[in-house]
């Protein structure tokens, strides 16, 4: 096997296809505009397609076994190539929800494979630092998208920054024939006794609701943030509104040094709550209407999630013995049902009760959340999944 050229080919794609994910967010008042809709409305563009990245882990275990990986993507990147192609075509809203929701669930098998091949790639021993360069790229790759979409929407227009977003992925489409083809899929079955089973343990259970309750908060405040911007200088163009999104980039850094962070803090229970801390600052400081003032506080935000986000899921895998595929696959269920959740109901609270009601609900959120990590059991836990 050729390592490095599988890595940065496997990288190249993940970065892609997360820019595909999230390019449409910064244009969001854009085409709230361009099709009169409301910003709620318009949020669902990024509901439409994280909603198939939460069922995946269920449906895909049912219908895909023992597919090679590299079938499948070479399969799943021509059709989003494709998909990407036809927003220049449409003329009505929802044209743009039926091509979205189409790129999710052809990114929900994309994101599949990418993650076998970066498992199978190297030695056991390595997986965890290979999964490290996989976050790192998944989000580099949304930040290059929300840039990228930003960019040739102000550019030019909207369409444009979609058909741009297509030419990028003939890329991987071309390089996947040099991947070599030795990894398969095997798809977990979330069957309804085992899933009970995991749900049933206290610590999976309030691990899996924190998470839900701080990437809901996470996708509302980025995807309602466009038209908080719009609303602080109505000239404010998808551009300067992509740069906004900087921030987002912390997490890099956050998620290779957290497992040092945590070793420092010497505790998982306050090491999630020394970030929720950081997290909660960062969402007051929401509540300034200067853009300079959001874009410094979004570094203290992204990270905050970013590193509960590294420790929940670090935890979940520690704790498991058994029924590893399950509890992993509930956990990015969970993770991308709340992220679709929250990129729809905030925009209706934002409508109509304003940014300032919005960011009280959030915060109200949080405390729910800190109270879900305070009854954590940690000490000796096993976890009933475990067997």
């Amino acid at each position: 096997m050729n390592f490095p050229r599988n890595l940065l080919i496997v990288m190249g794609t993940t970065f892609v296809a997360f820019c595909t994910l999230y390019a449409p967010q910064p244009m969001l008042p854009m085409l709230a505009e361009q099709f009169s809709i409301s910003s709620a409305d318009a949020g669902l563009l990024m509901t439409v397609t994280l909603l198939p990245l939460g069922f995946a882990p269920v449906v895909y275990g049912y219908f895909l076994q023992a597919i090679p990986a590299k079938l499948m993507l070479s399969i799943a990147l021509s059709l989003l190539m494709l998909d990407q192609f036809a927003f220049y075509f449409v003329s009505e809203f929802w044209h743009l929800l039926v091509l979205r929701a189409l790129q999710g669930v052809l990114l929900s098998a994309i994101f599949t494979a990418l993650m076998t091949y970066c498992a199978t790639m190297v030695a056991k021993d390595r997986i965890r630092n290979m999964m490290g360069w996989y976050i790192g790229a998944t989000i580099v790759g949304g930040f290059g998208g929300r840039v990228i979409g930003g960019f040739f929407a102000t550019l030019f227009d909207w369409r444009t920054a979609f058909v741009v977003l297509g030419a990028m992925l003939i890329v991987p489409v071309f390089f996947m024939r040099f991947v070599n083809a030795d990894a398969e899929i095997n798809f977990a079955h979330l069957d309804t006794r085992t899933v009970f089973r995991v749900l049933k343990d206290h610590t999976f259970r309030y691990s899996y609701l924190s998470l839900f309750c701080v990437f809901f908060v996470f996708a509302g405040v980025l995807n309602v943030l466009p038209f908080r911007l719009q609303e602080i200088d109505a000239s404010v163009s998808p551009l300067r509104i992509s740069s906004l999104y900087i921030g987002y980039l912390i997490g890099v850094p956050v998620a290779i040094f957290s497992q040092r962070i945590m070793r420092r803090v010497g505790d998982d229970k306050k090491g999630l709550l020394l970030g929720l801390l950081l997290y909660a600052t960062g969402l007051l400081a929401f509540l300034v209407a200067d853009f300079t003032v959001l874009l410094v506080m979004i570094f203290g935000f992204a990270a905050g999630f970013f590193f509960i986000h590294s420790t929940l899921s670090g935890l979940v895998n520690h704790l498991v013995h058994e029924h590893k595929g399950v509890v992993n696959g509930l956990y990015v269920s969970i993770y991308y049902i709340s992220g679709a959740l929250g990129s729809w109901l905030p925009g209706y609270l934002y409508d109509h009760a304003g940014w300032n009601s919005l960011m009280l609900v959030f915060f109200s959120v949080l405390i729910l959340a800190a109270w879900l990590m305070m009854q954590l059991r940690l000490s000796g836990q096993k976890g009933e999944a475990s067997g």
